[in-house]
């Protein structure tokens, strides 16, 4: 898989399959082997041959390691809520299978090729939808996926109903993974659940964005709107490139209307019209390039970032120790950034709506009812938007 886009992300989560590479695979063998050897060593790692968290001071003995693998993953699973829909849970197989294709995990071959035949074979874990950690990356919801791997938890066998892990592996013929040295760790820490959730919400707020675009320009016909505050040229050295995309579509979606305009409207149409209709653009526009120019590329980048701790370098063969690929913050920002642009196309939104309803706009009676009092119309809408 070469790198992809929030589009390509979110199109494998809903019926793609994944096949990986002879070179991905080798990427994945040759980092396993270099996570052997540095244990082999004499080398203490975190998470791998040490306790976690308060603990990590405590190395495990080598005894000791592979029941320390399952008590990592049962500890974790502790999530509560609601389950998440299965598209998101997709994304957090997807993103895991991103991560630990690349070699820099230590994962053993086989334990992936697990997680990417449950991926294609649509058999998705139930993961509780609270409990992600943020700072400290997606452990829990993560750690919900590892649990189905080893054979415990539930499946979702159809819409609202579930079974267990093991009764879904028998019915395709698989077998739970006995984790081995390491691969806990391989498989909890990382920043899937924030990615799938993000990488759905960039996608849905480019859908989102056209529709936006196509009511603006409804309602503008609708209301008698000034065709000529979309029809401009700009001074020489304004640069407002999403503003100008913005209005040139508005205005390409308003062409067949423009005749209307001028027959009808007439001068009334020449006075300044209300900040809902006329500055359509610059808040349109603004939402479009908080979404080009810095939402979606960041997205884009964890989609295919590496969030992962340890880290293993297969150039140099090393592991590296103490590091913030796991950390959430430039999801989180991009997250405020895009709930902030959305709370103001709602916002201007709603003031086009109140416009409909009013009663001041000519040939449109108030909440759009004729006989109102009877009937409140659609007054109640506008009270919930």
């Amino acid at each position: 898989m070469d790198r992809l886009s929030p589009f390509d992300f979110v199109e494998l989560c809903c019926g793609g399959k994944i096949k990986l590479s002879r070179s991905e695979e080798k990427a994945v063998e040759r980092g396993r082997a270099v996570l052997e050897e540095a244990i082999r060593s004499g080398g203490e790692y975190y998470a791998v041959n040490t306790g976690v968290g308060a603990l990590l001071d405590r190395r495990i003995p080598p005894v000791k390691m592979l029941e320390f693998q399952e008590n990592l993953v049962l500890s974790h699973a502790c999530g509560v809520g609601k389950p998440l829909e299965e598209c998101i849970v997709k994304g957090m197989m997807l993103h895991m299978i991103l991560n630990l294709k690349s070699g820099y995990s230590g994962i053993r071959p086989e334990t992936l090729e697990l997680l990417v035949e449950m991926f294609n074979r649509n058999i998705i874990p139930v993961v509780p939808e609270k409990g992600s950690l943020g700072a400290s990356g997606d452990l829990i919801p993560q750690a919900h996926i590892a649990l189905a791997m080893i054979g415990r938890g539930r499946i979702f066998r159809m819409p609202y109903a579930t079974c267990s892990t093991i009764e879904e592996f028998d019915r395709h013929n698989l077998r739970p993974v006995k984790l081995q040295m390491g691969e806990a760790i391989a498989l909890l820490n990382g920043t899937s659940l924030m990615t799938s959730l993000m990488a759905f919400a960039v996608v849905y707020a480019k859908n989102l964005i056209t529709t936006a675009h196509i009511a603006a320009a409804m309602s503008i016909a609708a209301l008698g709107g000034n065709h000529e505050a979309f029809d401009f040229t700009p001074q020489k050295w304004n640069r407002r490139v999403y503003r100008d995309v913005s209005a040139d579509f508005i205005r390409f979606l308003l062409s067949s209307k423009k005749q209307h305009f001028k027959d009808e409207a007439g001068i009334k149409n020449k006075r300044q019209k209300p900040y809902s209709l006329r500055c359509s653009p610059r808040v349109l526009g603004s939402f479009l390039e908080a979404l080009c120019r810095y939402v979606w590329p960041v997205v884009s980048d964890e989609i295919n970032n590496f969030s992962g701790n340890p880290e293993i370098f297969l150039e140099s063969e090393m592991v590296a120790q103490g590091r913030d690929n796991f950390h959430g913050q430039s999801l989180a920002q991009a997250a405020d950034a895009l709930a902030v642009v959305l709370a103001n196309l709602s916002g201007i939104s709603e003031r086009r709506i109140d416009k409909l309803l009013n009663g001041s706009a000519k040939g449109l009676p108030s909440f759009l009812m004729r006989s109102s009092g009877l009937n409140t119309g659609l007054m109640i809408v506008q009270y919930t938007a």
